[in-house]
């Protein structure tokens, strides 16, 4: 047979009571039993779920007019209780919004407590030609950066919304730390005490805390960088948590391949053609750099793989203290044509040159006699 419970005087309030009466006295009365937890006592159980049933009914608008107009005959199930706490559980669930919720905010607080964190790195490429790199260039980068939102204060939430009691500590505001005797109670790190959640998200941030604003970063890239060089940019990247400083942004560089020099460490790498007479007999050729052209000149008797070193016409030290070469990689051009006079001249050249060796070499390069 249903029993009939007088949900006011169980919370110990009046009829006319405001919603603040009724949400303080059942403060009050949940703390109690929360704080002083009796295992075992079927009593004190009864009873804490009689406080809960109560508040369920009076703190809802339709429930206490249908409550008020049946008067004490509201009809009381056994199972009431469950069905009210798994119905709230059902309301205060965040399934579907777990890329919302940030987890910090555990599923709707307000202003609760959280670790302070640095912010998120914001990674950029740039890309830079090989004079840029040698000189130094400033480049400008539009980034996408996570700030708090203002609105609900980065908690995610919407504190003019509904709320509803929280799963965790029953309502109570208190959970139970530790095993009688020792057993003890601290406040819910979900609701802060206060026994309630808030179930709508922030409208602004939909619910993640943050919001994006876009912002233009002036990068200085400084005389010396090399292809994948990472430069760091404190507390250029997104807000942290609580207060935690703001994360860096990190820009990676990529340096295009130039048409005419290659690069190794510091050093500039160009490729020098030369004709046959050039080599033979040295000359001074004007060779291009990254600063200009330079005179360079080029000694008698050079051979097809030799090098030349332009002291200082390469690549800055990233460092600062000094500066790569320059070096010409030479290569005897030999002429796929030539005319009578110019035969009879090289076979002349060859009759009169002691560098010229008239015997032939085999395959292991030990000299013979001509056959």
């Amino acid at each position: 047979m249903a029993s009939r419970k007088d949900y006011y005087d169980i919370l110990g309030i009046r009829r006319g009571a405001t919603e603040e009466e009724v949400e303080k006295a059942y403060q009050r009365l949940a703390r109690t039993y929360q704080s002083a937890p009796q295992p075992g006592n079927r009593t004190a159980d009864f009873r804490f779920r009689e406080i809960l049933e109560a508040y369920e009914i009076l703190s809802n608008k339709a429930r206490r007019e249908r409550y008020d107009r049946l008067g004490i005959d509201f009809p009381f199930q056994e199972d009431f209780w469950d069905e009210i706490l798994e119905e709230a559980e059902e309301e205060n669930s965040l399934e579907g919004f777990e890329d919302l919720w940030e987890p910090g905010f555990d599923g709707g607080r307000l202003g609760a407590e959280q670790a302070s964190s640095k912010g998120k790195d914001i990674h950029v490429t740039l890309e830079i030609d090989l004079e840029g790199a040698a000189r130094g260039v400033a480049k400008k980068v539009q980034v996408l950066q996570e700030i708090p939102c203002v609105t609900c204060g980065a908690s995610g939430v919407n504190a003019e919304g509904p709320r509803k009691f929280c799963g965790q500590c029953g309502g109570a505001g208190q959970i139970q730390v530790g095993l009688p005797p020792s057993a003890s109670a601290k406040e819910c790190d979900r609701c802060q005490g206060t026994g309630k959640v808030y179930t709508q998200r922030c409208e602004i941030c939909s619910g993640k805390g943050w919001v994006g604003r876009r912002r233009a970063v002036t990068v200085q890239i400084p005389p010396g960088v090399n292809d994948h060089c990472r430069l760091y940019l404190p507390h250029r990247g997104h807000a942290g948590k609580a207060a935690g400083l703001k994360g860096d942004l990190v820009a990676e560089i990529r340096v295009k391949p130039h048409p005419h020099f290659g690069r190794k460490g510091d050093d500039l790498y160009a490729g020098l053609s030369l004709a046959i007479w050039e080599a033979a007999l040295g000359t001074e050729v004007e060779v291009s750099t990254l600063d200009g052209t330079a005179r360079v000149k080029i000694p008698a008797g050079v051979q097809s793989g030799d090098q030349i070193h332009i002291p200082k016409r390469g690549i800055p030290f990233l460092q600062g203290g000094g500066r790569g070469d320059q070096i010409l990689c030479l290569k005897i051009q030999v002429p796929r044509e030539v005319d009578e006079k110019s035969r009879k001249t090289l076979e002349e050249l060859e009759r009169r040159s002691s560098a010229v060796s008239r015997r032939k070499r085999d395959w292991t390069g030990r000299s013979g006699k001509r056959e």
